[in-house]
């Protein structure tokens, strides 16, 4: 699984239930692991993500938002 490039309108707390995950934005590489949390925001930029591991990934996402905004946004 890999994402499309994208950014978030609004902040978002994510955190990885089960998997590993690659989260890329531009030159800077991360990887979370189940049991890790991180914090997408609206000035963060474009990104994606890749499952690296040999399970599916599953993300809870909590979402600070208004109504009819979009939670990402392709590029």
């Amino acid at each position: 699984m890999k994402t499309l490039i994208h950014t978030h309108p609004c902040p978002m707390l994510i955190q990885v239930t089960k998997g590993r995950l690659k989260h890329v934005r531009g030159e800077k590489i991360n990887f979370f692991k189940a049991g890790d949390a991180f914090i997408e925001s609206n000035n963060g930029g474009a990104h994606y993500l890749k499952n690296v591991g040999k399970t599916p990934v599953i993300l809870h996402v909590g979402v600070v938002s208004i109504v009819g905004m979009p939670k990402a946004i392709n590029k």
